[in-house]
């Protein structure tokens, strides 16, 4: 009993971690109070039973280097190990003994943490001269300027055993801390060390010009208690530090320090030395940031340029996007202006217009051109975006100087990058078409390019309007017609649209030949009524001429400028429309059938037909491609397509069918046989004249028949 007594106070009074487990079961026997301590209870009785892996080493099963079955009885197994879940170092000793019929393993531990680090030091120790060398070969050979320095600074800390290493550059009226390393545990303070006064570091730069580099061993001792400099450090939990400084041409323009050094403290040769080769990487580090920033950045704007907005396409092209703001900005006239007021004038005014997108978006504006800019608003609330394009356009109406024409579109949901750009682009040149449409009336000073060939084209009467008969087939009679534009060049000779229409399209510039072609419908209708003939004439529209915000207005007022009903005419497009957004689509389709014009779903069967748009809108008029008819003699698929989706058109409230390019009597026999409502083609006439197609109505009228259609083929179509 004396025995016991003496030897528990031993145990306790060495604060003794040793404990016993059962090999068979891992559960603990036994710990001392000193142990039980370590790993969190007050009692030890706690520890009773639990399983040693848990509770010793955070494990779920039985360690992978337990010593059980290295053990022998009477040889004591001694082995150092690094626990896990203590973060700490043991020298253990694991003895085999019998208890109560049981084999235990009886492990006593000791710490040995501040010994294991205080080797790794001094084993790791380099002299000044290799660490020199070491810090240069990182700073020379590492690609990338961030992970070099970084790097650097490791080495420097590791050398003076140090929690923190850094570098701090002198701006003007202030410093700031752009490169730091920290030790394991240390918390990085670069972010609340960006704009520290420079008084602040006032009497160290006394210090530089007097001695170069200097230790502070204690804050509290070497420094006055009530100074800023203390605060600061006093925060960051320094106690002791050295700092060299960087000189350029003489001038002390920054310093690299490290904080709380606990070796070579007495040796700061290491700093002096490398602080040369750091101020040389720090101008490689300037001169690579300055060149990527003008790989970039638009050095007149500011803003971000072409590269950086290519760079963002491909990033938001990998991500998935909630929703997605566009807006296009296009500076109108800009080769005027730099021709009249010269280019210096212009690139304030580009640099006017950047301002304003800068003072709403800031990074999210790109300078994509000349005279274009693109805004990306990434996850942005519908609402919000609407409200950030309302207040744009009031910023720009604002300014006298010049004008801008801009698109914007907002899709949420599956969004394709290219595809809102492209819609965006679009409508921004529908909004230009405004600009050019003044310059047709003389308010604008004309801009130089396609869209003043057009306007100068239209104004010398180069364009003509041919119509092309359509046919009822059940009865032969002439329904109405579709009005087709012709040019004529200067040796009069007449050019067909393939060869000029898709180059308006391209261009965007399309709407002024589409207005064009609308107005002389309606004068001929005005004119035609005068004479107690009232046809039914379809008029093409381009996607881009009905992207235009004011389209519907414009040719409700041209319709009521002649005095001719909406009721007369059918708005003919094509299925590219469907690339408006979807919202844009439906409200545009309502306003021009709610203004009492039947809507022709043009080219149906050509290229890639889209049997969807035929659920999302309603047409009055399904009008199947030549392409499709040429077909249907030699061909049995085009027969069933033609003859099935004929039948989706009886189905449909509301609407006909018509096939173009008739030009057999074998296709027209087919036709009827599939119940198509009507037809157009040179089978019944080519495309003629006003005054031609006025006389051809005005002899079916007063004859009461067909006057284009044979009567054996009235037969045919049961007349």
């Amino acid at each position: 009993m004396r025995e016991s007594f003496f030897e528990q106070i031993i145990i306790n009074q060495q604060n003794l971690v040793a404990y016993a487990t059962d090999t068979a079961t891992n559960e603990i026997l036994y710990m001392t109070q000193a142990a039980a301590t370590l790993y969190g209870f007050e009692d030890v009785q706690e520890t009773y039973g639990k399983k040693c892996y848990e509770l010793i080493q955070g494990l779920d099963t039985v360690c992978p280097f337990c010593t059980n079955s290295k053990l022998t009885t009477g040889q004591p197994y001694q082995w150092e190990h690094y626990n896990e879940k203590l973060q700490m170092w043991f020298d253990i000793t694991d003895l085999l003994v019998p208890f109560e019929g049981k084999n235990c393993r009886l492990e006593i531990a000791r710490d040995i943490t501040a010994l294991k680090e205080k080797f790794d030091r001094v084993s790791n120790r380099l002299t000044v001269e290799e660490t020199l060398v070491d810090c240069i070969q990182t700073l020379s050979s590492e690609t990338d300027v961030n992970t070099a320095v970084n790097h650097f600074l490791e080495i420097i800390g590791h050398f003076y055993a140090a929690d923190r290493a850094y570098i701090f550059e002198y701006e003007k009226d202030h410093i700031k801390n752009t490169f730091e390393w920290c030790a394991p545990g240390i918390l990085y303070q670069m972010e609340f060390l960006q704009k520290v006064p420079i008084e602040y570091v006032s009497e160290w730069n006394y210090k530089f010009e007097l001695d170069g580099e200097f230790f502070i061993t204690s804050l509290d001792n070497d420094l006055a208690m009530d100074s800023p400099e203390y605060r600061i450090l006093k925060d960051q939990g320094i106690e002791s530090l050295a700092v060299a400084p960087l000189r350029k041409n003489g001038q002390i323009i920054g310093f690299l320090g490290v904080d709380n050094p606990r070796e070579s403290t007495y040796d700061l040769t290491l700093l002096r030395s490398v602080s040369s080769f750091v101020l040389e990487e720090m101008e490689r580090r300037r001169l690579i940031r300055d060149l990527e920033r003008f790989s970039y950045t638009d050095l007149l704007t500011g803003l971000q340029n072409r590269n950086s907005y290519i760079k963002m396409l491909d990033r938001l092209s990998n991500q998935t996007l909630q929703s997605l703001g566009v807006i296009y900005v296009d500076i109108n006239g800009m080769k005027k202006i730099n021709d009249n007021n010269g280019h210096e004038y212009g690139d304030r005014v580009i640099k006017k217009v950047a301002d304003t997108l800068k003072s709403r978006v800031g990074c999210e504006a790109y300078r994509v051109g000349g005279d274009e800019f693109t805004v990306l608003c990434v996850d942005i609330d519908e609402q919000d975006f609407h409200l950030l394009t309302e207040k744009l356009i009031r910023d720009f109406d604002k300014n006298k100087e010049y004008d801008v024409s801009i698109g914007h579109t907002w899709r949420e949901g599956n969004v394709s990058v290219d595809e809102e750009i492209l819609k965006a682009d679009d409508l921004m040149y529908a909004e230009k078409q405004r600009y050019y449409h003044a310059i047709l009336q003389g308010d604008r000073i004309v801009r130089a390019g396609i869209a003043t060939e057009l306007l100068k084209d239209i104004s010398n009467h180069r364009f003509e309007v041919y119509y092309q008969p359509q046919i009822c087939l059940k009865t032969g009679h002439i329904i109405g017609g579709e009005a087709l534009v012709r040019k004529r060049n200067q040796q009069g000779k007449l050019i067909l649209p393939d060869h000029f229409i898709p180059n308006y399209e391209r261009e965007r510039v399309i709407r002024h030949l589409d207005l064009l072609v609308f107005q002389t419908v309606c004068a001929d209708l005005q004119k035609w009524k005068s004479q107690g003939i009232e046809p039914h004439i379809s008029s093409n529209f381009s996607r881009v001429t009905l992207m235009a915000s004011d389209i519907v207005t414009q040719i409700k007022q041209i319709c009521q400028e002649y005095g001719v009903p909406s009721e007369k005419i059918t708005i003919e497009v094509t299925e590219n429309i469907s690339k408006l957004e979807p919202k844009q689509l439906v409200k545009l389709m309502n306003q021009i059938v709610a203004e009492g014009f039947s809507v022709s779903l043009d080219d149906f069967g050509s290229k890639y037909s889209n049997l969807s748009i035929l659920t999302t809108l309603e047409f009055s008029e399904i009008k199947f491609d030549k392409s499709l008819v040429d077909k249907l003699s030699s061909d049995a698929r085009s027969r069933i397509v033609m003859k099935n989706t004929m039948q989706i058109c009886r189905e449909l409230p509301m609407t006909h069918s018509l096939a173009e390019g008739i030009e057999t009597a074998e296709q027209l026999d087919l036709l009827h046989q599939y119940d198509c409502d009507y037809g157009q083609g040179y089978y019944f006439a080519k495309p003629m004249s006003s005054e031609a197609f006025f006389e051809l109505l005005k002899k079916e009228q007063m004859h009461g028949t067909p006057v284009l259609v044979q009567p054996d083929q009235c037969d045919d179509l049961k007349i």
